[in-house]
């Protein structure tokens, strides 16, 4: 456990931070976008409201996963103190037979 206890923690301050900074940022600009094309289509802030509120949720946990996904992925084959996260092709137990 100590072995990967140093990718482990690579990959997860930077996918936390990353992934707080482009939830905030994607949550922001979705409220902003829907908020004003709401405002400019004369709709009561009551009724949008609910919608930019879920709508910007939504899409700061695929700015956050999307972040998730980026750091997974450079650190993939890095050299991390010593140790290095591999992908391996796992094969089915069923084609040998």
């Amino acid at each position: 456990m100590k072995d990967v206890r140093r990718i482990a923690w690579s990959i997860y301050w930077k996918s936390v931070l990353l992934g707080a900074i482009c939830g905030f940022v994607a949550g922001a600009v979705f409220g902003f976008v829907f908020g004003f094309a709401g405002a400019f289509a004369s709709i009561q802030r009551d009724t949008m409201v609910p919608f930019i509120q879920w709508g910007g949720a939504i899409s700061g946990l695929i700015a956050g996963f999307l972040a998730f996904n980026f750091i997974l992925a450079r650190t993939i084959g890095k050299s991390i103190g010593g140790r290095q996260l591999e992908l391996a092709v796992a094969t089915s137990l069923r084609e040998g037979h």
